[in-house]
């Protein structure tokens, strides 16, 4: 779901949020603000701590967190429709070969 963390719109999971609002409640939402981009869905582009500003690593380690799950979840949704097409073709080639025998027998 996309959520609003450091003025940017950011795709979190329900347990990435929980733990986006422990580390609020600890630092700061300030901590978050222009520490990252994203683009319109939500997902981390870039992580750009501030070099005269001293960042809590647990926000930076959560950012890097977060930016390699969306990539991975991203990658698994590719992989499921790559696994729904190989059983469409699978499917697709047992109906024809069904075909081809019935029209076999068909000539016998």
């Amino acid at each position: 779901m996309i959520r609003a963390v450091g003025n940017k719109r950011l795709e979190l999971s329900d347990s990435e949020f929980e733990y986006y609002c422990s580390l609020k409640e600890q630092f700061g939402g300030s901590e978050f603000i222009g520490l990252f981009k994203t683009d319109k869905n939500g997902i981390i582009t870039f992580i750009n701590p501030p070099v005269n500003k001293n960042v809590p690593l647990g926000v930076i380690f959560f950012l890097l967190n977060v930016m390699m799950n969306q990539r991975i979840r991203v990658l698994d949704k590719k992989i499921n429709k790559v696994l729904d097409l190989e059983i469409k073709v699978d499917n697709f080639f047992q109906v024809n070969n069904i075909v081809e025998r019935i029209e076999k027998l068909e000539q016998k």
